[in-house]
């Protein structure tokens, strides 16, 4: 028997990641202050079970307002004060409940067991072979790393597959949260205050009569829900498959952390149903894009489309634009911890904890999960990490341009082009070697201190790099004396665009 509230069950290890690796207890967790860090063998179950851990405190322990948030955050709680708060809570999260298993649903009708490889998105199962793991490399999951699977599968994965619903922020959503020192100040971090909930959801008063989860009061069959009747407790926990674990006939260890024999689980069982939910319900944990289409309203979470590093997309996490004010263009609401982070910690530096899935449909191309740090200050310039950005994208976007132009030739000049889709490439080298560039940039006191030098070096950087990447992908060409001219005109146009556009 497994329950989150009073068994062992947080993968850690202590003084902040170099410690040996125990289970915690939730109550170890936020009544102790030692430095304990998550670890896990994936980064993105990591995430996850951080995310986990945050929403559990969110509804638990919802703060009234900044000073008791910053009291949670400063001191453990006592022993007294946990045991209060989590007694109403104990049905919730029983991995193996009778009748509500946590994140479950009891009685699923399967046709057959899904081996549990499945729950660790990503790894193969079927005909599905990513990031060079074999079937039934994973036969066994321990209660601890299963809670941690269901609740990432149902909150930031793409969906099972064709008849099976998808998360509350789509397929596959990017998580962005606040780091804090060690474990328990980033769960607190990212704990809204019960104001900041209202932003979100106005009118929210805490009832955890009504607002349950969905394996507590489960989603009914064609059922039509509208955004506002999801509370936070049922938003936070939202889960939209039907599944059931299934236990291993025989004691074992986890194939993910090991550990001492016991109950495992060796499969699942899911099972298609339907239902429709009308709108998009303002999930704290990610950035939202809402933009106008057709001229209606859109509104949808961030994820990873493309292969572009997460600096792309730093505006959109923490710098909010209202729609109205946007001229047209896009709005953008960040994270709701993040924009908490600047209400109270203005003038720290901010880490954000970034993670995500880049897919295609039910299948996982890519694991992305990132730290990016922003230096003291942070929240007073954000218009300049914007600037930054901004230079990066248009950086971009001249070198591949002058790369396809060299490609493709110039027809009216009747001049030959390479034939070769260097442009493509160029862009992969683009991001790789600037990607450093970028993160010591914005966690560099000096970017706001010393503005227009930072701004002036970082711009020579990023036209050196785009100048590198240009002779190095063309110069197996140069000897060719019919491409001589298209290359020498491509050059030019790189160097004259890298001047007017980025400002050097």
């Amino acid at each position: 028997m497994m329950n989150l509230l009073d068994s062992a069950w947080i993968p850690v290890r202590a003084d902040n990641g170099v410690g040996p690796f125990r289970l915690l207890t939730y109550e170890e967790l936020l009544c102790g202050d030692q430095h304990w860090a998550i670890s896990l063998p994936r980064d993105d179950l990591e995430l996850a079970c951080t995310q986990l851990l945050v929403c559990m405190t969110q509804v638990i322990f919802l703060p009234l307002d900044d000073g008791a948030l910053r009291s949670h955050i400063a001191k453990p709680l006592s022993p007294e004060q946990f045991a209060e708060r989590v007694a109403p809570f104990q049905d919730w999260f029983d991995l193996d409940h009778p009748a509500r298993p946590f994140m479950q649903i009891r009685g699923v009708q399967a046709k057959e067991v899904t081996p549990i490889q499945k729950l660790l998105i990503g790894l193969p199962e079927g005909n599905n072979h990513a990031f060079f793991n074999e079937v039934g490399e994973v036969t066994r999951l321990g209660p601890a790393v299963a809670a941690i699977a269901l609740f990432n599968q149902a909150m930031n994965c793409p969906s099972f597959g064709g008849g099976f619903k998808g998360g509350l922020r789509g397929g596959a959503p990017v998580t962005t949260l606040v780091a804090g020192r060690d474990l328990r100040e980033t769960v607190g971090r990212n704990v809204l205050t019960l104001p900041r909930v209202r932003e979100r959801l106005p009118d929210y008063e805490p009832d955890f009569s009504r607002d349950v989860p969905t394996w507590i009061r489960p989603i009914r069959d064609k059922e039509i829900i509208h955004v506002h009747q999801i509370g936070l407790a049922r938003g936070l926990f939202w889960q939209p498959a039907h599944v059931e674990l299934v236990k291993a006939e025989q004691a074992a260890s986890c194939d993910m952390v090991g550990g001492d024999s016991g109950a495992a689980y060796s499969g699942f069982c899911k099972e298609k149903f339907n239902f429709t939910v009308d709108g998009v319900w303002p999930h704290p944990h990610g950035a939202r894009i809402d933009a106008i289409k057709k001229g209606v309203l859109e509104k949808k979470f961030i994820s990873f489309t493309t292969t572009a590093p997460a600096w792309t997309l730093l505006s959109e996490f923490f710098v909010p634009r209202d729609l109205n004010d946007s001229n047209g263009k896009e709005g953008c609401s960040p994270a709701g911890p993040v924009l908490q982070a600047g209400d109270l910690y203005p003038r720290e530096k901010l880490h954000l904890l970034v993670g995500g899935y880049r897919n295609k449909q039910a299948s996982i191309l890519e694991r992305r999960h990132e730290l990016i740090s922003l230096a003291n200050n942070w929240h007073d310039n954000k218009d300049r990490l914007t600037q930054l950005v901004e230079l990066g994208k248009k950086a971009r976007k001249i070198l591949r341009g002058q790369l396809w132009f060299a490609a493709q030739g110039h027809k009216d000049g009747k001049l030959k082009g390479i034939g070769v889709s260097i442009d493509t490439f160029g862009e992969k080298l683009y991001y790789n070697r600037t990607e450093i560039l970028f993160y010591e940039i914005f966690d560099n006191e000096a970017t706001f201190k010393e503005w227009k030098k930072a701004k002036g070096d970082f711009t020579e950087k990023l036209a050196s790099i785009c100048r590198n990447i240009y002779e190095e992908l063309t110069d197996p060409y140069a000897h060719k004396p019919e491409l001589v001219p298209i290359i020498a005109w491509a050059r030019r146009r790189l160097n004259k665009e890298l001047t007017e556009k980025i400002a050097l």
